[in-house]
């Protein structure tokens, strides 16, 4: 017997296992099947920012993910014209504000390891090998099959399509359309941090401007980086993401504009140990995802050219609110199935509320991506006297970057795993703490930042300064811990967390 909420997911990069773990931890039945033989060991880095540690942190995986990478706490701009900073950022502010790493960046490779192994571990079935060449709805609209190249055709009350920028399921969907060479070609790698340029008080990201060719370099270790230029190409050059080997990757360096550049620049590429190509591709973002029960999650919908770091968290959010729309559905409540009536409501507010925002995201993105390669010393002067005022920035692009990183306001989850704010970890541990007012230990009520945690059994500290109040009397005269820092251990006899309320 067919399963009345079983949902065909088609790719399993990023967003396809987030999305078979949501809607598992939500009661659905998801089956991933992917077209490659075995996950890909491709790429460079994924910037991971808060919206998609929200997302994670649902289902128990956003510790683990800040575990893979490398948190970086300030950004340095620079002009190769004049050698002089034009911007220096410090974000762990707003780290602290939004309670999670403003800027991680994480190893492509290892977090699509990461992200399969724990949609696997929860029991969420996947098949490799499987390349779509077609998807079909039943005459009576109350299922959707996709069709493989192999003969073999999968069946649920829902498709979606997380294949990527050469998705299959939006070619069946909505007609075969090739994807956009923008005029950009990445060349990066990884290479060993050199003295110059480490930081280990506050991990430093950089990039530098100059005429004609962009150059950006990012900490992924406490002793290595990874780094990329962007440059014009009048060719185009296909997105393979392949590693080259030791002569193709000397001669690549050799012939880089960037390899002379200073600021520890040249010392970064020649001590690369791993390098690729990659062109730069688009498609126009539709302005419908969906048809009848088969929709777009992610680069499927909308890809994007990197230069916003919004590509993989964009579609983590996609998948969030997907999830969040269809358990809306009243006939869940009462039955375990998804009429067509249920689908198209769902698909339909999922379009209305992303299809804007990525719109914008994806502008920006190519904005600043023509912005990196401008040439000519007047245009240069031109863009670095802009960045040196605040890169153009008016209040409407401010406050979307800052709708970008903080992403939704989360209600799908367990409320217990959301007991993680401001960049407090929390784990088994011992030893009291004591503070200025008094000890947390058993029984103790507290806030930690925007979570408010009940009965703590044991806590250590380990840093020694902490400011607090106590909680005393009922839940409505609960009083804000205005400062606790890095309590790393806790262990609870009984937690329950809620969102702050307003003050």
């Amino acid at each position: 017997m067919a399963k009345s909420k079983s949902v065909i997911i088609i790719g399993c990069g990023i967003a396809g296992p987030v999305l078979a773990m949501l809607l598992k931890h939500k009661g659905f039945d998801p089956v991933i099947y992917e077209r490659h033989t075995e996950i890909q060991n491709a790429g460079l880095i994924l910037g991971v920012s808060p919206q998609t540690l929200k997302v994670l942190n649902i289902l128990g995986l956003a510790e683990g993910a800040i575990s893979l990478g490398h948190q970086v706490q300030q950004l340095i701009t620079r002009s190769q014209l004049t050698q002089e900073i034009l911007g220096s950022r410090d974000v762990s502010p707003i780290s602290q504000k939004l309670g999670w790493p403003m800027v991680l960046v994480v190893k492509r490779t290892l977090y699509c390891q990461y992200l399969y192994d724990s949609a696997v571990g929860r029991g969420i079935p996947v098949y490799f090998g499987k390349k779509v060449v077609g998807v079909d709805e039943s005459e009576s609209g109350d299922r959707v099959s996709a069709v493989f190249e192999d003969g073999m055709t999968a069946e649920g009350d829902l498709l979606v399509g997380c294949d990527g920028l050469h998705s299959a399921v939006r070619n069946a969907l909505f007609g075969k359309e090739d994807p956009r060479f923008m005029g950009l070609v990445q060349i990066g790698g990884f290479s060993p941090t050199p003295e110059s340029l480490r930081n280990d008080s506050k991990p430093t990201g950089f990039q530098i401007y100059g005429d004609g060719a962009h150059f950006i370099g990012m900490p992924v270790s406490d002793t290595e980086m990874v780094w990329a230029t962007t440059l014009p190409s009048p060719n185009e050059a296909k997105e393979d993401w392949q590693r080259r080997s030791p002569d193709e990757t000397r001669d690549m360096i050799n012939g880089l504009p960037v390899s002379r550049w200073e600021n520890g620049v040249e010392e970064v590429i020649r001590g690369t140990t791993f390098i690729t190509r990659y062109g730069l591709y688009d498609r126009p973002v539709l302005d419908t995802w969906h048809k009848g029960r088969s929709v777009l999650v992610g680069d499927a919908a909308h890809p994007t050219s990197p230069h916003m770091g919004q590509g993989a968290n964009q579609a983590l959010e996609d998948c969030y609110h997907l999830v969040r729309l269809l358990c809306k559905s009243p006939n869940l409540r009462t039955s375990d199935k998804l009429t067509s009536n249920d689908i198209e409501t769902a698909l339909t507010q999922y379009e209305h509320l992303r299809i804007d925002i990525v719109k914008k995201t994806v502008a920006l993105a190519a904005e600043e991506g023509n912005r990196r390669v401008i040439s000519g010393k007047k245009a240069c002067e031109e863009r670095d006297e802009m960045l040196r005022n605040g890169g153009g920035s008016n209040p409407e692009r401010l406050k979307l970057q800052m709708e970008l990183i903080q992403g939704p306001s989360i209600n799908l989850g367990n409320p217990e795993s959301r007991h993680r704010r401001a960049g407090i970890i929390v784990r088994a541990g011992d030893n009291n703490i004591s503070t200025p007012n008094g000890a947390l230990n058993s029984g103790s009520c507290v806030y930690i930042n925007q979570a408010y945690t009940k009965n703590i059994k044991k806590a250590r500290l380990v840093e020694s300064r902490v400011e607090c109040q106590e909680e005393s009397g009922s839940l409505k005269n609960r009083k804000r811990i205005h400062t606790l820092l890095r309590i790393l251990e806790l262990e609870r006899t009984q937690t329950q967390c809620w969102q702050c309320p307003k003050e």
